[in-house]
């Protein structure tokens, strides 16, 4: 039996407040998988230079991380309410309090791999502007050791009146 159809049954039986909570920690995972599966790609865009692909992860992950923020705030909110929690039946509540630490352990991986992410498109800036600068000094170089073609510079020719 799926876990949806599993949590469904349960929630027939269960007291409203039992389904709510339920309810929310169902959102909660479902978010949380489908966060995981958008990042799954980002650190091989980050290695590759993909930065087209870096962009639509970023831009696809912005709405669900927020969304993901709202079910954790009225989880809190759930949680920290003592008439709700104590209409939730202690097994209801344990199973419950299990799924969140799952999720909260794949956020703090996931957090974790952002991190590691986010250093590895600091080097890769670094190394994009160090080349840029040695681009940018090669042709001053270059310029310096190029026959002058031109007229030579007035400024330092003798005038003649």
């Amino acid at each position: 039996m799926t876990g949806s159809a599993h949590s469904q049954e349960n929630n027939a039986h269960a007291t409203p407040q039992a389904a709510r909570l339920s309810s929310l920690v169902e959102e909660a995972q479902g978010l949380m998988d489908e966060l995981v599966s958008v990042s799954v790609g980002h650190t091989d865009a980050i290695k590759g230079g993909d930065v087209a692909k870096i962009v639509e992860i970023v831009s696809t992950r912005e709405p669900i991380v927020a969304s993901l923020v709202r079910v954790g705030e009225e989880i809190g909110a759930f949680i920290a309410d003592p008439e709700a929690i104590a209409k939730v039946d202690d097994t209801d509540c344990e199973q419950a309090f299990k799924r969140i630490g799952a999720i909260e352990h794949t956020m703090k991986r996931l957090r974790e791999r952002d991190a590691q992410d986010q250093i590895l498109m600091e080097s890769a800036r670094d190394q994009l502007a160090s080349q840029l600068a040695g681009m940018g000094t090669g042709k001053t170089a270059l310029r310096a050791y190029k026959p002058n073609q031109g007229t030579p510079n007035p400024i330092l020719q003798d005038r003649q009146g």
